[in-house]
């Protein structure tokens, strides 16, 4: 059974994410904050993190993924952010991401609000 950590400040959303994952048959484990997911990633390995670009801070997905992929860099990480939509909405700058392996193994965005199943099919590649 694969195991997908859910990192997010969205309750609601969690929630959602975690009744289908479940119905998938995924083992899911839960940290609202950045903090909470360092201590649950210190006793659990996850085979794949679904991440919140922006909860206690702006960056804290970002600083915590990058925290992530130096103690686990081949463990994939899939990020989840309104602020894709919201920057094409607000200047008008493409939702185009550029990855920069020697910061952050960037998996894959996915534009917030996901459709729960969107996202299981997104876990299910990337577990592939």
């Amino acid at each position: 059974m694969p195991i997908v950590m859910i990192i997010d400040d969205d309750v609601d959303m969690v929630d959602m994410y975690q009744a289908v994952l479940n119905q998938k048959g995924h083992e899911v484990i839960i940290a609202y904050t950045a903090e909470e997911a360092r201590k649950t990633l210190a006793a659990k390995r996850p085979d794949i993190v679904v991440l919140d670009v922006m909860m206690e801070t702006v960056d804290a997905g970002f600083e915590l993924g990058r925290e992530i992929h130096t103690k686990f860099p081949d463990l994939p990480i899939l990020f989840l952010s309104s602020i894709i939509s919201e920057i094409d909405e607000k200047t008008g700058i493409p939702n185009i991401f550029e990855v920069d392996d020697s910061w952050l193994k960037l998996i894959r965005f996915l534009d917030k609000p996901v459709k729960a199943e969107k996202l299981s099919a997104e876990i299910d590649k990337l577990l592939a």
